[in-house]
């Protein structure tokens, strides 16, 4: 009969160690998981927080892409100004310089029809 006490005895201090690990295990199990879940919210915020920030940093590249194309539209339209202001006053200067050529040339022959002139006065 002590035998049978001992056997259990020795089976509830058993039975009393498994029920402790079991609980110890659910615990730890317990614990886990709820750092798992918090460690997955964390992940989730810093995947949001990158997933904006790319977000936002594409729309700044964006923003300044348009703005450098209309910079360079209106540069462009600048220079398309500028280059006709110049080819029309290149186009004045070249019709000043025809007309002051052309009123040298008259001169030159109304001087030389009147040397001829006056060399006929002269001879005649």
């Amino acid at each position: 009969m002590e035998t049978i006490m001992f056997t259990v005895g020795v089976l509830t201090m058993v039975l009393v160690a498994l029920t402790a690990l079991a609980i110890y295990s659910t615990v730890m199990v317990l614990r886990l998981k709820k750092e798992n879940n918090d460690f997955q919210r964390q992940l989730h915020d810093v995947y949001r927080v990158i997933s904006e920030r790319e977000d936002s940093m594409y729309r700044n590249i964006h923003d300044i892409e348009n703005n450098l194309r209309t910079e360079m539209r209106l540069g462009e339209q600048e220079l398309n100004l500028r280059q006709d202001q110049l080819n029309e006053h290149l186009g004045q200067l070249e019709r000043a310089t025809d007309r002051r050529f052309d009123k040298l040339i008259d001169t030159y022959f109304l001087v030389k029809d009147a040397e001829k002139e006056s060399k006929k006065l002269i001879k005649g």
